[in-house]
């Protein structure tokens, strides 16, 4: 049995797995934390603490809410660190730029439980032919952070116009930096996103709270730190994400490789709380637990530990093994297909899609449509009758999903191309494949 790297449709295990394991109404969810309450005129003495908790989805939008809800619970000023807990996952630290080189890409950025808004700064140019200049927009303003107000157009056509521009963040000093662009947008482009990973975790995250806190008067003495939440804290409130059935709706169209990273991390999490939740019945049933001191200090403890990359790949090889299928067959490194190590064999891909399951309508409504919308938009073939997961690597090209055929069966599809050779004709051929299938009738079977 050959097994291919799959790139990208690994997701399409990873989500369904998840769906299937903790449901399409999951949730995760983010604490925020205080050593007390504020005095009467908003004082809030000994910083804020931030938990965790895996949240893929946890946008500049929804933080900026999260930001008001703290300042309407009577908060004006803030002394002290904000203390950012990630304990939720443990996972190695590793060098964002391993794989490819491009470390400052979007699709490179390493899982964070408290991740807020991809860590992105993010760039629209605006064109105007006028002035022969793009003027850029900037989603979200971060404290102390500027930038140019337009950059210049140029000839030629769009194509890979990421390359013509060059981005740089110059330190100017007493916390204040400078984005700078070298280079052209070329006028045939239109508007256009350039998205970088550019500040570590806890600057981006100071900076964004800042210009959060501070535009409306209100004042913060303090730094973003890593930490732990202390046992005393007090919770102050919690953000809820969006459903699970919504995130791998974003993971699969869109094929964002932090989402499934964390979705798959989830799935280690949950294989840690169920193993401590059944290690307390045990110790429960023995007697071990008389205490009710001890037993409150253990329902303290949300969090048991860390999950790692351990705890996920197991999760997810007991419930492939559920559906017959063994490590041998598929085995996925991170989750998200963006690995050289993730293998799987066409047979188990076609095999785990065919079983189906009882969170199939939320997980066919999670895979781009063809000829429609996410990364099938552009490929016309079997317009709005397949539901296609794309897979790209350097020598990757695949696909992995499902397709109304003609016949009126639907049929699981796995299918890639790999070799340098072969990829440059790998999204021909597998369109090929599509059209194969949806074409399929019992007459041509005879």
């Amino acid at each position: 049995r050959r097994m291919d790297r799959p790139a990208s449709v690994a997701k399409v295990v990873t989500t369904l797995a998840a769906l299937e394991t903790l449901g399409a109404n999951y949730h995760w969810y983010t604490g925020f934390y205080t050593l007390g309450e504020p005095t009467q005129k908003g004082l809030l003495k000994g910083g804020l603490f931030i938990r965790g908790g895996g949240d893929p989805a946890f946008v500049v939008e929804d933080f900026s809410m999260a930001v008001d809800k703290l300042a309407q619970t009577g908060i004006k000023r803030i002394e002290g660190n904000i203390v950012i807990d990630r304990s939720y996952f443990n996972i190695p630290q590793v060098d964002p730029g391993a794989f490819d080189g491009r470390s400052s890409r979007p699709y490179n950025l390493q899982p964070d439980p408290a991740l807020i808004n991809y860590r992105n700064l993010s760039f629209e140019f605006i064109p105007d032919k006028e002035t022969q200049t793009a003027r850029i927009v900037t989603v979200p303003k971060l404290a102390g952070i500027s930038f140019p107000e337009t950059i210049p157009l140029g000839r030629g056509g769009c194509g890979d116009w990421k390359t013509s521009i060059g981005f740089q963040l110059k330190d100017l000093g007493k916390g204040r930096k400078r984005v700078t662009f070298t280079g052209k947008l070329p006028a045939a482009c239109g508007p256009k996103n350039f998205n970088v990973i550019a500040l570590e975790p806890n600057e981006y995250l100071e900076r964004l709270f800042r210009a959060l806190w501070e535009r409306d008067g209100r004042t913060w003495t303090g730094h973003v730190v890593s930490g732990n939440v202390p046992k005393d804290a007090q919770r102050r409130f919690s953000r809820v994400s969006q459903p699970l059935g919504e995130v791998a709706a974003l993971t699969n169209k869109w094929s964002n490789n932090l989402m499934a990273r964390h979705i798959f991390l989830s799935l280690g999490a949950n294989r840690v709380r169920e193993a401590f939740n059944e290690a307390q019945k045990n110790e429960s049933s023995t007697g071990k637990l008389k205490s009710a001191g001890k037993t409150a200090q253990r329902a303290e403890l949300v969090f048991p530990r860390g999950a790692t990359l351990e705890d996920a790949r197991a999760a997810l090889d007991e419930w492939l093994q559920s559906k017959g299928i063994t490590s041998q067959e598929i085995w996925i490194d991170n989750g998200s297909g963006l690995s050289r190590e993730t293998r799987v064999t066409g047979r188990a891909m076609t095999q785990l899609l065919a079983a189906g399951g009882p969170y199939m309508p939320e997980y066919l409504a999670s895979m781009p449509i063809t000829g429609r919308d996410g990364t099938m938009a552009k490929r016309k073939v079997a317009e709005e009758r397949g539901r296609i997961k794309t897979g790209f690597l350097s020598d990757v090209r695949s696909i992995g999903g499902f397709i109304q055929a003609q016949n009126g069966q639907r049929y699981a599809v796995y299918a890639s191309v790999r070799g340098a050779k072969n990829v440059p004709n790998g999204i021909p051929f597998l369109n090929i494949v599509i059209d194969w299938v949806y074409d399929y009738s019992e007459k041509k079977t005879r």
